[in-house]
């Protein structure tokens, strides 16, 4: 797995460079992109900035044209002809209807070129009325006709009086100066200072030829007369034109000046829009330069930090790489090492497995071939299958740890109680061994809490046994602390001994699993699967606690480990038991395996607690079989020929009633098979192998009622005896008269009306360290637990209990006497 991850990062690695190199490409095509946008706005800006503008030529043009109108009516004047003042009139108006296809949009503008329109129009009406006034002052045919009528008067009077002759010749030379050709400028011509037009010279010759006749004297009266009115006439003709054309001048002068102030103005204008928009034009050239620029940096600058990026997330990838190299260099390392860590758990499980092994064969051999077994021979084997039945358990508990598939229950009980009933149970251990075990907590507090009360007592178990097993001599002491915190009890727990320690080297390795101790003082107590601390460790941690130890070589150690509990109220009946039976007359159960020893071992059990029974060899005979009303447990083997137990429940769910409980006799104890035994309609599972109080436990009976008293150890009271057999049943006997003469005043106090508490504890304190220090570790245990429960809560609920343990007490005692007379006890 480690592997796959650094060839991954590799190709990341190589993905990056890749991305980088195309980040690259892309950034330079990007840049020539807006480069070349930018190069093509900035030349139509150029274009813009240099291409002469149509409005302001026109313009232009019209301020020629109106001047050139200036001139060729000035023109007009003196030759006469208004032809080539039309055409540029024409000229004049086209340009004015250019400039208002230019103005469309401009509706201001719009309103100056049809006003300048209107004007030109009127303008040349103007001129033009003002030429026909002056032609008619220069062509006065009005004048000519009167002049010549004149004349002919004058030659009928001639006629008539030929003797009178009367000759009158006028020559009159007008000479106008020649036309100054005007050289200013278009802007001279529009504000300069309009130049006075000369006035013409005239040059009168008069020839003057008078013959005078006194004959014609009598007619000169009506002839003076008639001509006086007729110069009269004329002059007021002449006055009368020239009025007319004063003011038809005046109105042309008038409208020349507004139509050249109207072109001055849209020229001033026009020149105003250039302007703008050469600066407009020049602005966004400059804009483009400059967002073009900018993108240029923006893109530049995004590049370099997506680079920075990618070299940053590749520096981190290869120092990545050099962490997984590391991390696989350290896991190969620890796989070597877990490898032979699991080398020396399998030798050393071979060694557990067979040592228990060879005393269940040996001792079997022996019995088998001796005529009358001895009780002795018995408990070997027995002891060794309990053994070898914990090392399996071990490994099995811890298989389902890592698994996941181990469960925590969340009960109701006294924690104090459960600490009494511990030290009750491990005590004989350390005394055994000559220990002092001191519990370090209240042991009258009655405090109840909710969690798992057996985790918690298979941790103590675990630990308090290693420490009465790697210690020597001295101490072992159990510290119980607690702090309440919001309704949490979060408890410490301290074991303590006075052994050897654990090694510095040693203490980091000790909750691995498959492992143990590797010094000088755990080699001396080698005996273990290395599990039992690592099976610790994960119960707690999986609890929401944790655990440390500290040590020191030849001092001791001291294992710590925290607990959080829920403060809970205290129950009613909490020591009552749940659902036992001692009447199993009415109990009938049918069992099926194709084992024969497993049938005739469970017949066994069945009749030594007189329960009526049925076996079956195959599941088909028991399908075929009459059902019986009575029946109310089945046991069944899974593995099966012909059809498996998962199928014959199946099968039996359809025929049998249901509150008919159906259990599992199976060997397969790994979580993912009992959960598929249970998924197909068990009501519970009892894995093989089992012991006789784990099947009575599954049928709901109180063991204390049926079990038999098994044979204690003696081999204390032999030491103490030196071996001498006398000795030996004296002290034998001793006990027995005791233990008798106890449960018969324990028995009458039990029901006497003013039997006070601590006289029951007394009692059952004294039979406890009797059983005991006679080698019935068990029933001591259970007899002390009795005492504390007494102390506790006292002794009415429990007086079924305490029978029980008489019971028991007696039938050992029994046994010993027995055993003592048929000398059995060597």
């Amino acid at each position: 797995m480690n592997t796959s991850k650094s060839h991954r990062f590799t190709r990341f690695i190589k993905g990056k460079v890749i991305v980088i190199s195309l980040l690259a490409c892309f950034a330079l095509f990007l840049a020539w992109v807006v480069s070349k946008v930018t190069f093509g706005q900035m030349m139509v800006a150029v274009e813009n900035i240099v291409e002469p503008n149509n409005k302001l030529r026109l313009v232009n043009e019209l301020s020629r044209q109106a001047a050139r109108l200036d001139q060729l009516q000035r023109a007009r004047l003196v030759k006469n002809t208004k032809k080539d003042f039309l055409n540029e009139s024409k000229k004049t108006a086209l340009i004015i209807d250019t400039l208002e296809e230019l103005y469309q949009r401009d509706s201001i503008q719009m309103a100056r070129l049809q006003r300048l329109q209107k004007l030109l129009g009127q303008r040349d009406k103007l001129f033009l009325s003002y030429l026909n006034v002056r032609n008619k002052l220069i062509n006065d045919k009005l004048f000519t006709l009167q002049v010549q009528e004149l004349n002919n008067m004058l030659d009928q009077n001639a006629a008539q009086d030929t003797s009178v002759t009367h000759t009158e010749k006028t020559t009159i030379t007008t000479i106008y100066p020649e036309e100054e050709k005007d050289s200013r400028g278009f802007f001279s011509k529009l504000f300069g200072k309009k130049k006075e037009p000369k006035e013409a010279y005239k040059v009168v010759n008069e020839e003057l030829n008078i013959e005078r006749d006194t004959i014609a004297e009598a007619i000169r009266d009506s002839l003076t007369q008639v001509m006086s009115n007729a110069v009269m006439q004329l002059e007021k003709n002449r006055l009368r034109q020239r009025a007319l054309f004063v003011n038809r001048e005046n109105i042309w002068i008038n409208a020349n000046d507004k139509l050249i102030n109207q072109i001055q103005t849209i020229v001033k204008q026009v020149e105003g829009e250039v302007i703008a928009q050469a600066e407009t034009n020049n602005e966004s050239a400059r804009s483009i330069v400059s967002g073009s620029v900018k993108k240029i940096g923006f893109i530049m600058i995004a590049f370099v930090l997506l680079i920075v990026i990618l070299l940053y997330f590749i520096l981190t990838d290869l120092s990545k790489s050099a962490r997984y190299r590391k991390a696989l260099e350290e896991a190969r390392d620890e796989a070597e090492y877990h490898s032979k860590a699991k080398q020396r758990f399998l030798s050393n499980m071979s060694h557990e497995i067979r040592t228990p092994l060879q005393s269940i064969i040996g001792y079997a051999e022996l019995i088998k071939d001796a005529d009358k077994p001895q009780k002795h021979d018995i408990e070997a084997i027995y002891q060794s299958s309990g053994h070898l039945m914990q090392i399996v358990n071990e490994v099995l508990d811890y298989n389902r740890i890592i698994s996941g598939k181990f469960s925590f229950s969340n009960e109701t009980f006294n924690i104090t109680a459960l600490l009494n009933e511990v030290m009750a149970i491990i005590r004989p251990q350390a005394e055994n061994k000559r220990l002092e075990l001191i519990s370090n907590f209240n042991t009258t507090d009655k405090r109840f809490v909710t969690g798992d009360p057996f985790r918690l007592k298979q941790v103590l178990y675990n630990l308090l046994g290693n420490a009465i097993k790697f210690t020597s001599e001295g101490k072992v002491t159990l510290s119980v602390a607690s702090i309440q915190q919001s309704g949490q009890w979060n408890y410490t727990f301290r074991v303590t001994d006075t052994g050897k320690g654990i090694a510095e080297e040693d203490i980091n390795r000790i909750f691995n699993e498959f492992e143990q101790a590797t010094g000088q003082p755990a080699r001396e107590n080698r005996a273990g699967t290395g599990l039992g601390l690592a099976i610790c460790k994960e119960l707690v941690e999986q609890q929401g606690g944790n655990i440390h130890v500290t040590s020191k070589v030849g001092k001791g150690s001291d294992f710590t480990f925290i607990l959080p509990f829920n403060a809970a109220k205290e129950p009613a009946n909490i020591d009552a038991k749940k659902d036992t039976v001692s009447n199993t007359e009415n109990l009938t159960v049918w069992v099926v395996d194709d084992d024969s020893f497993i049938l005739n071992l469970c017949a066994l059990l069945f009749e030594k607690h007189h329960i009526t029974y049925r076996s079956f060899q195959s599941p088909i005979d028991m399908l075929n079989a009459k059902w019986d009303d009575r029946v109310k447990v089945i046991f069944a083997d899974i593995r099966m020929p012909g059809m498996d137990g998962k199928q014959l429940c199946v099968a039996l769910r359809k025929k049998v009633p249901a509150n008919v409980k159906i259990y599992a006799l199976t060997a397969q104890a790994l979580p993912q098979e009992n959960d598929a035994i249970l998924s197909a309609g068990f009501n519970g599972v009892l894995i093989k192998p089992f012991r006789e109080k784990e099947l009575l436990k599954v049928l709901n009976i109180n063991e204390q009622t049926t079990a038999t008293t098994t044979m204690p150890d003696l081999a204390n009271i032999k030491r103490m005896a030196y071996g001498d057999e006398a000795q030996l049943a004296s002290i034998i006997e001793k006990f027995a008269e005791d233990s008798f003469a106890d449960i018969d005043i324990l028995k009458t106090e039990l029901f006497a009306n003013d039997t006070l508490t601590d006289r029951i504890s007394l009692l059952l304190h004294r039979m406890a360290g009797r059983t005991a220090q006679i080698g019935a570790a068990e029933l001591a245990a259970k007899l002390k637990a009795a005492e504390y429960a007494v102390d506790e809560t006292g002794f009415e609920d429990k007086k079924t209990d305490i029978l029980a343990l008489l019971t028991q007490l007696q039938e050992l005692a029994k046994g010993l006497l027995k055993a003592t007379h048929a000398n059995e006890l060597a």
